[in-house]
């Protein structure tokens, strides 16, 4: 019975034990072997490349030719071009490359692309590319890091990140709003000169370009309507740098400013004319409408400037605006000769009667003039007949000034405001009425075939 008992101990230990190996060894064993065999070679690759002698801060073949890092840009949106700040933000995908003959290594798998995370950058050389003339610019990291880092076993490598990016562009703007901008867009090494790195556009076999547009790209106030590109060698003081530089031509969409600008503006001037169909004599409706559309064109012209720099030239909206508010003023002081004119013609008649007045009053002496008014001059009295009575009477209507001769009773009158303005004032509104309009109308014909082209 001892001997029993002891068996059965033995073999409950055993199961124990056996139960306890696959209970907890098992595990172990089996989530290792899930693991890809080629992801191990994987890490292993890395940690090999990256800890046995990989020095990130020393560029590629140090001792040999510079590296060629080639270049490709795909633009995804063109915004926020500003005149007033002479710059504009492009939001871009850069892509770099080069090749590092320290990260080659051979084929693990038929898939021969490491592709990497945005942190292994920080471990690997880099060309320390930069935009000049930055303003301000961004890596956009949502909802991760938006880079991209790939190997192949030849050691080349691809280097592709977003950017939005805010940069000077000297603009020329004495054609605006019918003018044409180029923005440049240009990029270098900040640590390398020529002899480390150079660069190169990374035009395709393919005659794919190496500066590719959003299919759908669509500007507000622009229409891009070429991209150059082209290569060029920066001379510093301590040395030449290889740099890339892309143009983008844009031009300039008239549609927003004829109706902001254009079409007010001359909707304006054309209600300035309706004063030359108000009467003369209803003077406060024309001063009204004369002062109200004056301070309209001068408000709209603050308004069309308020978002321009200000530059030393004439742009040629500026052209325009001047000329309407011309336009509009004119018409106050085609009511201002009116106003005159008719002011004038009162004084004349209130002359006329003071001669009247005279000669009735000389007409009980001795010598009787005759008297009767000149075709040319109607406010002027031609005495035909000589004598001391006639000289006197218009000396005393006429003043001084007044020089009769004898001989043929003509008469010269400079009295102030004198009568050669004595003229019907409706005629000037009736010119006004046609040549206000043909001006206006000649002026717009020629701006639009200067600038319009």
């Amino acid at each position: 019975m001892h001997w029993c008992n002891g068996g059965t101990q033995a073999m409950v230990l055993f199961v124990v034990a056996l139960f306890a190996r696959y209970s907890y060894a098992t595990p172990d064993n089996s989530s290792k072997s899930a693991i890809p065999s080629h992801y191990q070679n994987y890490s292993r690759l890395l940690k090999k490349l990256l800890e046995e002698g990989y020095d990130r801060r020393i560029r590629p073949g140090a001792k040999g030719v510079p590296v060629i890092v080639k270049v490709d840009m795909y633009v995804s949106n063109i915004w926020a071009i500003k005149e007033v700040n002479m710059d504009f933000t492009i939001d871009i995908y850069l892509r770099q490359y080069w090749n590092d003959e320290r990260l080659r290594h051979s084929r693990i798998s038929a898939d021969s692309v490491l592709t990497l995370s945005s942190d292994i950058n920080k471990q690997l050389w880099v060309p320390s590319t930069y935009f000049i003339g930055t303003k301000k610019a961004y890596f956009h990291d949502v909802t991760t890091d938006n880079y991209l880092l790939q190997v192949r076993p030849n050691g080349n490598i691809f280097y592709g990140m977003r950017l939005t990016i805010t940069t000077s562009c000297q603009m020329n703007l004495r054609d605006f709003p019918h003018d044409t901008q180029e923005c440049t867009l240009a990029l270098e090494s900040y640590g390398y000169q020529t002899t480390d790195v150079i660069y190169e556009w990374n035009d395709r076999n393919d005659n794919t370009s190496a500066i590719v547009l959003h299919n759908n790209l669509e500007l507000p106030q622009f229409e891009v309507i070429e991209v150059t590109k082209s290569v060029k060698t920066n001379m510093y003081n301590i040395g030449n740098h290889s740099s890339l530089i892309a143009v983008f031509k844009m031009k300039r969409r008239i549609g927003y400013f004829l109706i902001d600008t254009y079409i007010p503006s001359t909707i304006i001037v054309i209600i300035s004319w309706i004063s030359f169909w108000i009467d003369p004599e209803t003077a406060p409706a024309r001063v009204a409408l004369g002062i109200t559309t004056v301070l309209t064109m001068t408000t709209l012209i603050s308004s069309a400037r308020a978002n321009l720099p200000k530059v030393s030239y004439v742009k040629a909206i500026d052209w325009y605006l001047l000329l309407c508010l011309i336009f509009v003023f004119g018409s106050i002081l085609e009511y201002t000769c009116i106003t005159f004119a008719i002011s004038n013609r009162k004084r004349a008649k209130k002359k006329m009667e003071m001669i009247r007045g005279s000669i009735n009053r000389s007409s009980n002496k001795e010598t009787k003039p005759e008297i009767h008014f000149s075709d040319t001059a109607p406010m002027c009295p031609i005495h035909r007949k000589t004598g001391a009575a006639k000289v006197s009477v218009m000396a005393r209507v006429f003043g001084e000034d007044t020089h009769v001769n004898a001989t043929t009773g003509s008469c010269n009158q400079n009295y102030e405001g004198g009568l050669l303005f004595h003229f019907n004032p409706a005629l000037i509104d009736n010119a006004s009425r046609l040549l206000f309009p043909l001006s206006f109308v000649g002026f717009n014909v020629i701006y639009w075939m200067v600038y319009g082209s």
